[in-house]
């Protein structure tokens, strides 16, 4: 919690210096005056355990329906580690689900829309998974591929009654999302972009149909990252 306080100054200082708190915080380690920065704010968390109180803090203040604020971004990647029984335990080392996790629990609800007043200033939850690098958790896939068939007006798959492993915590964290998918580029794309590459000097190999074919099957079938990570490892050669 102490790193991610850490990004958030990080990413949005110049904003942060603008804001002033609107109100007092009893639970902070340190005194901090009404009408101060939320970068100061921020600042107050010096060890990791005063942190969440810190975090609480921050987020009361950026989400005071009673004060004009920015619209949020709250953001998670990795969806399917975070949606599904978590490795901790309790004191009587019963299993704890990673939706009893104060953090994760804050993202679950502002993302299934429960409290439709998480977000007054406006803003977007969004949420990224992967076919790769991911958990298999069958109460995500058949979620999202519910969504994406009721949003496409297709018939929307049901789940398998001889599978015992949905989770109905997951259900309803994803019952209400909208679904994006993205894939990659395809090969007409890839060749403007390793154009791009080449111009820039990121890339110095020549860009040819062989090496466009080449770079967008190591890269997945046109994933960008893995085309940039494919084209960088070729530099280390030249």
């Amino acid at each position: 919690m102490l790193r991610l306080l850490g990004n958030i100054l990080k990413a949005s200082a110049p904003l942060l210096d603008r804001l002033t708190t609107a109100r007092e915080h009893p639970s902070l380690p340190a005194a901090l005056p009404v009408g101060s920065s939320m970068s100061d704010l921020i600042r107050v968390a010096k060890e990791a355990d005063h942190a969440w109180a810190v975090f609480m803090a921050l987020w009361a203040e950026l989400t005071d329906p009673s004060v004009p604020r920015p619209p949020l971004l709250f953001a998670l990647d990795g969806l399917s580690h975070v949606m599904q029984v978590s490795g901790y335990r309790s004191p009587a080392f019963e299993p704890i689900h990673a939706h009893d996790l104060a953090l994760v629990r804050l993202f679950a609800d502002a993302l299934s829309g429960a409290d439709a007043a998480a977000l007054p200033h406006g803003g977007a939850v969004l949420a990224a998974t992967t076919r790769g690098n991911t958990r298999k958790v069958v109460s995500v896939d058949l979620a999202l591929a519910q969504r994406l068939a009721e949003q496409e007006r297709r018939v929307v798959p049901a789940a398998d009654p001889f599978c015992r492993a949905y989770d109905a915590r997951v259900d309803a964290a994803l019952r209400n999302v909208r679904v994006l998918p993205l894939r990659g580029v395809d090969r007409v794309e890839a060749r403007a972009l390793m154009e791009y590459w080449a111009a820039s000097g990121v890339m110095r190999s020549r860009v040819t149909g062989e090496t466009v074919a080449d770079r967008w099957s190591v890269g997945g079938g046109g994933i960008v990252g893995e085309m940039e990570r494919a084209s960088l490892l070729t530099m280390r050669d030249l």
